[in-house]
């Protein structure tokens, strides 16, 4: 039987456990139930979960209305490959997505990871179609996340995340992030937009008909922390793929389903991506399913040609999922929840500005409605980062989480960064709540790990 570990920090994980963890020997609490924007562990000890798990539990947990689509619809029928069979879920579910965003086609998978891959997929085959197939080239952001998959994490700018694959990855062409608050270099918000938009064009140029594509985080998650564009730059990266005739691919899997206060992350900009892929939050933690919502040109372009699409998992669009994803969308609507996440996410931008006032490891607040970042800094007026990289966010993390509190690890391998970002159905009550733990976790912060700064 496998033996007990020490970890880095001298916890030790139990004797006999078989289950590999991200970190050896890491000692966390077993979950055990959860309600509302709370989550139990098995000692009866209650979190306010202010990362909404991964950004993905959008209601909150055990909501009455998903749990009975689920059970409904797993009494009926909860696998069908859709090579064998349409249904009527996915076909329902495509229909009222494509309703809520825009988009005149949706194509159904089981991850984010796997939804990037499949926008990357038909891009390629679109390129294929039209008699192009040596574009192959794509164009990301050099701090960005797009997936654990080969093709999203070759596309990422995740040092910590490729770090292990590195020998299996592409080489993919580096833009400079939107990310003032580290590559500005003392520019307004105009000038940085002219030195992102005159790099993104360098770039594309210089691989001319190699060109594929572009993929964007609208805001930036994973990897940063929250990472929001200077006004003006989405557009202008909009106009650049047009004016060369490109796709534009927005990564909407943390951003979509209204956590930014939009539906689309893109419509903050008025920026219509031709592919934009969908996960976490469309699933909301119920069931695992996410989505590609592709425009008109792309599908036209593939329905002229081979009028096939052989991409995709054994899972996807299966009608359990599809149920499940239906009756989030069917809440988010019904409930207000768009609006909701807007208006509680200016409560919660107040609140950690204020936070940021009072505590010096605070560095930036930035972000949108409900996926609000912070960047810890060891040092504010130098903007350090502390070191190791990745110190400061560990520590914040399980400081919030002695305090009762959840917040996310952003962090790269570039920066120390924690993501806010509660569920959409969060009260006025729970963000004072969640203010109120958080600022009682940087004061235990500074305080017992003060070595850290």
């Amino acid at each position: 039987m496998p033996q007990a570990t020490t970890t880095r920090s001298g916890r030790m994980q139990p004797a006999g456990s078989r289950l590999i963890k991200f970190f050896f020997g890491e000692e966390l609490p077993f979950v055990s139930h959860g309600r509302g924007v709370f989550v139990y562990d098995t000692d009866g000890r209650r979190y306010l979960d202010g990362c909404s798990g991964a950004v993905t539990a959008n209601l909150g947990h055990s909501d009455p209305e998903i749990l009975r689509a689920l059970h409904e619809q797993a009494e009926r029928i909860t696998f069908a490959h859709r090579g064998t069979f349409h249904s009527e879920q996915s076909e329902a579910l495509a229909e009222r997505l494509g309703a809520m965003t825009g988009y005149p086609y949706v194509f159904l998978c089981n991850s984010g990871s796997e939804a990037v891959e499949t926008a990357l997929r038909l891009t390629l085959q679109y390129w294929r179609e039209r008699g192009e197939p040596n574009r192959s080239q794509f164009a990301s952001h050099a701090v960005s996340y797009h997936g654990a998959t080969l093709g999203g994490l070759s596309l990422s700018g995740h040092p910590q995340r490729r770090r292990v694959a590195e020998a299996l990855l592409h080489e993919f062409n580096e833009l400079t992030p939107p990310y003032a608050y580290r590559f500005a270099e003392g520019r307004d918000d105009a000038e940085f937009t002219e030195l992102l938009v005159n790099h993104t064009a360098e770039v594309l140029d210089a691989h001319g008909p190699a060109a594929a594509g572009v993929v964007v985080e609208p805001v930036g998650g994973a990897a940063g922390g929250a990472i929001t564009p200077p006004d003006g730059y989405l557009q202008a990266l909009a106009g650049l793929c047009r004016e060369r005739g490109l796709p534009l691919i927005a990564d909407e899997v943390m951003t979509g389903m209204g956590r930014t206060g939009m539906m689309l992350a893109s419509q903050h900009w008025d920026v219509r991506p031709d592919l934009v892929v969908l996960g976490k939050g469309m699933g909301a933690g119920y069931a695992p399913v996410s989505a590609v919502l592709v425009s008109e040109e792309i599908i036209d372009a593939i329905a002229a040609g081979t009028a096939s699409v052989t991409n995709g998992h054994t899972y996807g669009g299966n009608p359990l999922g599809s149920a499940v994803a239906l009756a989030v969308l069917e809440a988010i609507e019904s409930r207000g929840l768009v609006a909701n996440a807007a208006e509680r996410g200016k409560q919660l931008r107040a609140g950690l500005e204020a936070l940021a006032r009072r505590h010096e490891v605070i560095g930036e607040v930035r972000g949108l409605g409900l996926l609000q970042g912070l960047e810890l800094v060891s040092d504010r007026v130098a903007r350090s980062p502390g070191a190791p990289i990745g110190s400061l966010t560990r520590a914040a993390t399980f400081a919030a989480r002695d305090q009762g509190l959840l917040v996310y690890p952003a962090t790269g391998g570039i920066n120390n960064a924690i993501l806010v970002a509660p569920p959409l159905t969060v009260t006025a009550e729970e963000i004072d709540l969640l203010l109120e733990l958080l600022d009682a976790s940087f004061t235990s912060l500074t305080s017992e790990e003060s070595t850290l700064l």
